[in-house]
């Protein structure tokens, strides 16, 4: 049995962790047919009649329109049946290591699954038919996570995409036309970070006008040389900076803030808490 690593398989950690991020963030076309080989072998391998209906397709909802209109199998079904392929790589990826630079063994089964990771994204499995999606066609990352703040994060080739900020996953028109949003959807936006991110890219000054936010105190700054203003609204308080550039900063502060004096002091006094959440 296996008890301690040695200092060259240590060494290989980094190169496995590296192979599989690639094999993760994959937006290569798919091999289809070497795609189906590893399948079928994968179907006998787990003593199953392998199924005679294969098709690609371009995406998560392409595979769940041709399924539910070809096959009768509801969308919901689909998603709670998919495997992963290459976006299996987190848990795969150990594996995978443990198989190439170690003496342990592995079931068939589990190597299959490592291999068809390498060939394609999410599969479909079912009695008589397997549905092969391929990759996505563009992944953008944005401070060092998978998110977009101007597009899609993810897009596939049939233009299916899927927007995300802040590892929330949010409508088209919050990232690409959120001048549209109105103060009725963002009310009644239930999720407290989705309505946040939306509330940030409507922008804060416009919303606590808008929303008929109530100010409850204002000053001149003269040390700071810029003008505040403290709301409160159904979304918290903010204190509103407008610096002599012309750039307004919203920033939260606790309910029991009452004056901007006070704001500036406990977001002076506790840095580590300070959350700019708009700029304009």
């Amino acid at each position: 049995m296996l008890q301690e690593l040695s200092e060259k398989q240590k060494s290989l950690l980094p190169v496995y962790c590296k192979k599989w991020i690639d094999i993760g963030f994959d937006t290569n076309p798919v091999d289809f047919d070497k795609s189906v080989s590893l399948i079928k072998k994968h179907y006998s391998d787990c003593g199953l009649d392998v199924p005679e209906n294969f098709h690609l397709v371009d995406s998560p909802l392409a595979a769940v329109d041709l399924l539910s209109s070809r096959y009768s199998i509801k969308g919901n079904y689909v998603l709670d049946n998919t495997c992963f392929g290459n976006h299996d790589a987190s848990w795969l990826s150990y594996y995978d290591y443990f198989l190439n630079e170690t003496s342990i063994t592995l079931d068939k089964k589990v190597v299959n699954l490592i291999e068809i990771a390498k060939t394609c994204g999410w599969w479909y499995p079912y009695e008589n038919v397997v549905v092969i999606q391929q990759r996505p066609s563009l992944i953008n990352f944005e401070d060092g996570i998978v998110q977009s703040t101007t597009g899609a994060a993810i897009k596939f080739r049939d233009g299916y995409s899927v927007y995300i900020i802040d590892g929330i996953r949010l409508d088209e028109q919050i990232v690409m036309r959120p001048e549209t949003l109105t103060i009725y959807q963002i009310k009644s936006e239930q999720n407290q970070d989705k309505r946040s991110i939306m509330i940030d890219r409507f922008g804060w000054p416009r919303f606590l006008e808008e929303s008929n936010a109530k100010c409850i105190d204002k000053r001149d700054n003269y040390i700071e040389n810029t003008k505040e203003a403290l709301f409160k609204s159904d979304n918290g308080n903010r204190l509103v900076v407008t610096c002599p550039t012309g750039r307004v900063f919203a920033l939260g502060v606790p309910p029991s803030i009452k004056t901007c004096e006070n704001a500036q002091s406990w977001l002076g006094n506790e840095e580590e808490k300070v959350n700019v959440i708009a700029r304009t």
